[in-house]
C-alpha cells in the first residue's frame, strides 16, 4: 500500500508518499547521474539518462520506487493489484518497455509533466514472465513537476492512461477516475467547527474541536486513505515556508502510518506497516525520509552528488539511538 501527496508552497512544490508492505525491504537511496547509459532497458534498446535522479531503491536493484530529477520532476511508484493489463505483442514505432524499467524512464528523461506525457503516448508495456524478479508488477504512476503540474498513468493494455490529478493524490486500486469520483461523498467537511445544531427543536452543541470534520475515514484502504489525503493536502495553506511545508508534507503523511500489529493479511500471516515515508522538495532539490525503525528525518540533496559519475547506492540511517 502506498499513500502520495503533492502540494505547491511559497517558494516551491513538496511532494512525497509513504510505502507499506507485509514484508521488510532493504530500501537505500539510489542515486543514478545524467547522461549514464545501461540504466533503462527496453525490448530493443538500452537508453541512458538525461537528468540526475535521487529516490529510494531496494535492495540494490537499480530501480527507483520514487525519487527527483534534477529538474525538480518527482514521481512516486504504487501498488495498483488487479487493475494493471500489458501487452502482449511488441508494437512497431513505440518504446516497447517492461513495466520494472517504464517508471525510470519517464523520471529519468523527462523534465515535467508534459514531457511525461508525450513520451508516456509512445510507451507500450509489456507483459513479463521470465522470472519472479521481472514478473509484471501491477503499478500506477504519479508525477508532478517543477510549476506544479500532475499526472497519473495507469496501464491497461500496454496503454498508459493519462488522468490530470488537480487533487494532489494518489493512493492504490481502484482506478484513479473512481476514487475522484469518490470524492463527492465527501463534500461535507470542512475545517471550521459546527458550533450546534437543532434537533426537533432541541439544540445540540458540539463535543469538541474538529466537528466540521466528522464522516472524515479514518480506515486504511486505499479510498479512505485517498478522501483523508486529499482532504488534508486541500486545507494546506499555499503560502508556507519552505521549512513548515516540508514539516506540512510529513505531517500529512503520517495520517496513513499503520501502527505494527493494526493489519494481519490472513492468509500469510504479514502485518502491514509503514516502511518509510519519503518528502521531496523542489527549491533545493533535496530527498527527505524517515524509515519505519529511525523516524528522524535524514536529508539527501542533489548538488552533493554532483561529481559522482557512478551509479550510487547510498546507506540510510536504519536505527535510532535511545
Amino acid at each position: 500500500m502506498c499513500t502520495t501527496i503533492g502540494f505547491p508552497y511559497k517558494d516551491g512544490i513538496i511532494f512525497g508518499r509513504t510505502l507499506e508492505m507485509g514484508i521488510t525491504l532493504d530500501n537505500q537511496i539510489l542515486y543514478v547521474p545524467k547522461n549514464y547509459n545501461g540504466f533503462i532497458q527496453t525490448n530493443e534498446k538500452e537508453y541512458a539518462t538525461k537528468y540526475a535522479v535521487i529516490g529510494t531503491g531496494f535492495m540494490n536493484i537499480p530501480s527507483f520506487g520514487d525519487g527527483m530529477n534534477e529538474m525538480g520532476l518527482m514521481g512516486s511508484s504504487n501498488l495498483f493489484p488487479g487493475y494493471s493489463s500489458f501487452a502482449t505483442e511488441e508494437v512497431a514505432g513505440k518504446i516497447n518497455v517492461p513495466p520494472t524499467h517504464a517508471f525510470d524512464y519517464l523520471l529519468s528523461r523527462c523534465k515535467d509533466v508534459q514531457e511525461v506525457k508525450t513520451a508516456a503516448d509512445q510507451m507500450v508495456l509489456m507483459e513479463q514472465e521470465n522470472s519472479e524478479q521481472d514478473a509484471s508488477p501491477s503499478m500506477h504512476f504519479f508525477f508532478k513537476d517543477a510549476h506544479g503540474n500532475a499526472v497519473v498513468l495507469e496501464p491497461k493494455d500496454g496503454q498508459l492512461l493519462q488522468y490530470d490529478n488537480p487533487y494532489g493524490v494518489l493512493t492504490n486500486a481502484p482506478a484513479f477516475p473512481w476514487h475522484v469520483t469518490n470524492l463527492k461523498n465527501y463534500i461535507h467537511l470542512q475545517p471550521e467547527n459546527i458550533e450546534k445544531a437543532d434537533f426537533n427543536g432541541v439544540p445540540v452543541s458540539k463535543l469538541g474541536e474538529g466537528s466540521g470534520m466528522v464522516g472524515l475515514p479514518g480506515d486504511f484502504t486505499p479510498p479512505a486513505r485517498f478522501v483523508r489525503a486529499a482532504y488534508f493536502v486541500s486545507q494546506t495553506p499555499k503560502d508556507l515556508e519552505r521549512h513548515a511545508a516540508i514539516l506540512q508534507g510529513f505531517r500529512i503523511l503520517s495520517q496513513a502510518d499503520i501502527p505494527t500489529g493494526a493489519i494481519v493479511d490472513p492468509q500469510n500471516g504479514h502485518n502491514d506497516e509503514t516502511l518509510y515515508t519519503s518528502i521531496m522538495d523542489t527549491q533545493k532539490k533535496a530527498y527527505f525520509i524517515k524509515h519505519h525503525n529511525n523516524i528522524n528525518i535524514q536529508s539527501f540533496y542533489l548538488d552533493d552528488y554532483k561529481d559522482v559519475k557512478e551509479l550510487t547506492f547510498i546507506d540510510i540511517q536504519k536505527e535510532m539511538n535511545l
